[in-house]
């Protein structure tokens, strides 16, 4: 099909079924739906709401969220809050299965940064699958301080959910854990359309990008070659905006950016690409056609929010995790590849590492650059890479990190006790045992 066929969707935001004092209550249906993804074709999914990505929940920092979900589908399904500070019981521990034909109802305080989330499938062994067929939308938190910031908000406030897909001739998904080293994808797709269009004043828009592959590792860039104003990363708001022409997002991770399109006569067409190709060997992802004029009262501020480093000082232990693979050989002719942290494939059962509520600890992570470490409960922030200060683009708060090498990050294990998980965000490679239980005790 060709490029820029499609006008950009956005997904709609949910609404409360009902709302008290201090919390907004909502329902979800996890169901199957049919949708045309690709025009002229019907694709069956498996969507919140049977929407595809799932609707935006936004929510107000200090007021709990609480959501059931409906399993309407014919398979298990978890829900979790990807960046979420979530108590055990509703962080979606892969074992914590929702039956088809039940539901769970997960609760979210909201008691943390500002930030844009996600929240999406973690079943046990069936992540990869179940999100690849729909189950993912965005999570959106706000408080009164960042209101009062002069950015683009509203209609200018723009989600952009990057997935790869691959379909066939029938515009059904096809899925493939292609030996558990990640679902091939040949097709992008943006907010669920295949490489759309958005019509843009000249002006400037805040874009919050979530890259939602399951196993695809961007580099962002613009084909004009200008710079992104950068003022978020996973946990939220930067102390100060970065000017930056490529940024990296692996698989999970979001950053959010602010263009100016007021930089660009009408009839300027500006394309987001990804540098690496990493979808197909696909470049381009999608386009912004300068359209109009338009006021614009909005400002990037020199001082956006203010982020205390965590002193490596007041960690109290450091902890070694590497990410690899290891081949078990069944018989002569059955031989299976297991992704393995420390060597040891997950056990739901194996406490692997138990941090003291409120201890600082420094945590290292080592494997090839295919691997993306995600830290349930909290939000962390990048020592150093390779032994180097980490890059512009990651040095704000941030749950998930690309590999490649030697990675640490320091984190405050506050909030709650309980049970969490670490573990490999290229989906395939966490639904075949990259994973770890630690217990906050």
């Amino acid at each position: 099909m060709g490029r820029f066929e499609v006008q950009l969707p956005v997904p709609p935001t949910l609404r409360p079924v009902r709302t008290d004092a201090n919390t907004d209550y909502y329902e979800v249906v996890q169901r199957r739906a049919r949708r045309e993804i690709l025009p002229g074709l019907k694709t069956t999914v498996w969507g919140y709401n049977g929407a595809f990505p799932g609707p935006t929940i936004r929510a107000r920092r200090g007021r709990r969220v609480v959501v059931r979900h409906a399993n309407r589908l014919d398979v298990p399904t978890v829900v979790h809050l990807h960046g979420g500070r979530t108590p055990s019981e509703h962080d979606g521990f892969p074992m914590d299965l929702i039956r088809p034909g039940r539901s769970r109802t997960y609760v979210y305080p909201n008691e943390q940064r500002p930030a844009t989330l996600w929240y999406h499938d973690h079943a046990m062994d069936r992540t990869g699958p179940n999100v690849w067929m729909g189950l993912a939308g965005m999570y959106i938190l706000e408080d009164e301080l960042e209101d009062r910031l002069p950015l683009p908000k509203g209609e200018h406030d723009v989600p952009l959910i990057i997935q790869g897909r691959k379909f066939g001739p029938d515009g059904e998904l096809v899925y493939s854990t292609d030996n558990h080293d990640g679902a091939p994808a040949d097709t992008v797709l943006v907010n669920g359309a295949p490489w759309p269009r958005m019509e843009v004043a000249r002006r400037k828009y805040r874009f919050r990008i979530l890259n939602a592959c399951n196993a695809n590792i961007l580099k962002l860039a613009l084909s004009t070659d200008e710079p992104f104003v950068q003022i978020g990363t996973d946990g939220g708001l930067l102390p100060a905006p970065v000017r930056i022409r490529e940024i990296p997002l692996a698989e999970a991770e979001r950053v959010e950016v602010v263009i100016d399109f007021a930089e660009y006569p009408i009839g300027t067409k500006v394309v987001l690409q990804d540098l690496k190709q990493s979808i197909g060997g696909q470049r381009d992802l999608m386009r912004f056609d300068v359209a109009r004029e338009a006021r614009d009262d909005s400002l990037v501020p020199g001082r956006l929010r203010e982020v205390e480093p965590i002193p490596e000082g007041e960690a109290v232990r450091t902890r070694q995790f590497a990410f690899d693979q290891r081949i078990a050989f069944k018989s002569l002719t059955n031989v299976d590849r297991q992704m393995t942290i420390d060597n040891k494939p997950f056990d739901p059962d194996r406490v692997d590492a138990d941090p003291r509520l409120g201890d600082v600890e420094i945590w290292k992570f080592q494997g090839g650059d295919d691997h993306t470490a995600h830290v349930h409960l909290v939000q962390f922030q990048v020592v150093s890479r390779n032994g180097q200060p980490p890059g512009e683009h990651e040095r704000g708060w941030k749950d998930t990190v690309q590999l490649g090498g030697e990675v640490s990050v320091i984190a405050r294990f506050e909030g709650y006790r309980g049970k969490y998980v670490l573990h490999c965000h290229n989906l395939e490679h966490e639904d075949h045992y990259m994973m770890a239980r630690f217990d906050v005790v």
